[in-house]
């Protein structure tokens, strides 16, 4: 079978990164039995070399929005072709502008066109007008052109079937799929990540993952944690992500105001988390907009709890074996941060009781297998 992948690109991130684990999981099951083939709209990057090593064939169309129109219809034109080449049974393209290429695709392979939707929702606060407007217009002939449309989160699909006139009818939830192999509890990992940063024992440790972006609400995370250090003197933040670094003028500028600097630790994007996760204490993520997180079942799964707020399917995710905060504003966070961290500081054995609920959790109910075998049920449906 030709199963035939189109996203935006393969950097590091959380549609990407999905992409990657389905590939890797698909290739493992069916091995010659599956040909899976990318197309990536422009440079691919992080995940590639990897995706390779599993025979997986990448073609990138390297488009570049800034040349003229002419340049893109001649990208459109290659892109039919590569199509019509590689016969594909299923073609699963990602994100809006993927499914917006899909629009010049032939109209032979409509019944094997499924679309995915990665965002809660689309706002002009948060989100670029271009990407808002590609998503209506996919919205409108939704109703003629994929198979199915496939999302992972609920907020997802009400946001796009209510306010951007997508198919009722074409609506699949799929939640994302993470292994146990790619992220697991270890004492060795803690040992090393608290060496490393020279964390005393004393120390608690909150930890930030995530690109700096307006969405992610930093701002009122770093308000609530100036508060919490007043309270509790022994409590760091170490943040990780695209753009926290000092580099980052803005981000600077704000721990510099608020005068929390020798209480932050800026890490920067990390190649991979998974010493990260198991060195902090407390994952803390204050978004106002997710769709599925990926953070979260991330560190359940290294048995590290986590604080978050009601954001995308956040709360489905952590379960019982969590925190939420309701609202997510700077007052909030605050005082939510404050009850979670004296649960940690008086009630240890009920934490640690809760650390091994957390892999149990994800594994039963976020598995990699139940993701990669939902999108192989309805491709064949």
């Amino acid at each position: 079978m030709k199963v035939l992948h189109i996203i935006n690109s393969l950097k590091k991130g959380g549609a990407e990164g999905n992409l990657y684990r389905l590939c890797k999981f698909h290739k493992k099951k069916y091995n010659s039995k599956i040909n899976i083939t990318i197309i990536t709209l422009i440079n691919n990057g992080f995940y590639e070399d990897e995706l390779k090593k599993k025979g997986v064939k990448i073609y990138s169309l390297n488009i570049n929005p800034e040349k003229k129109l002419f340049s893109l219809v001649k990208k459109i034109l290659k892109f039919r072709k590569l199509i019509k080449n590689q016969k594909p049974n299923i073609i699963q393209s990602w994100m809006y502008h993927s499914n917006f290429l899909t629009l010049f695709i032939q109209k032979k392979f409509y019944d094997s066109l499924f679309w995915n939707i990665r965002h809660a929702e689309l706002n002009s606060k948060i989100s670029k007008k271009l990407t808002i407007f590609l998503s209506i217009i996919c919205g409108m002939f939704s109703k003629f052109i994929p198979k199915k449309i496939i999302y992972c989160s609920e907020r997802s699909v009400n946001f796009h079937e209510n306010k951007h006139f997508y198919d009722k009818n074409k609506s699949i939830l799929i939640y994302n799929g993470y292994s146990e192999k790619d992220y697991y509890p270890s004492k060795y990992l803690y040992t090393t990540f608290r060496k490393k940063n020279k964390i005393k024992k004393t120390d608690i440790v909150l930890g930030y993952a995530g690109r700096y972006a307006k969405q992610k609400n930093i701002l009122s995370l770093l308000y609530a944690f100036s508060k919490i250090i007043k309270k509790h003197n022994n409590v760091y933040l170490y943040m990780a992500g695209k753009n926290i670094n000092s580099q980052n003028k803005e981000l600077v500028k704000h721990i510099k105001n608020l005068k929390i600097k020798n209480k932050i630790v800026l890490l920067s994007e990390q190649k991979k988390l998974l010493e990260f996760y198991n060195g902090i204490d407390l994952l803390i993520l204050t978004s106002t907009s997710e769709s599925f997180p990926n953070v979260i079942p991330e560190s359940m799964l290294c048995s590290t709890p986590v604080l978050s707020t009601n954001s995308g399917c956040a709360k489905k995710i952590i379960g019982k074996y969590g925190f939420i905060i309701f609202n997510n504003d700077k007052q909030s966070i605050f005082k939510k941060l404050d009850k979670v961290i004296k649960f940690y500081i008086y009630k240890k054995k009920d934490w640690k009781i809760l650390q091994k609920n957390l892999f149990v959790q994800i594994k039963k109910n976020f598995s990699i297998s139940n993701m990669a075998n939902g999108y192989f049920r309805n491709w064949m449906s």
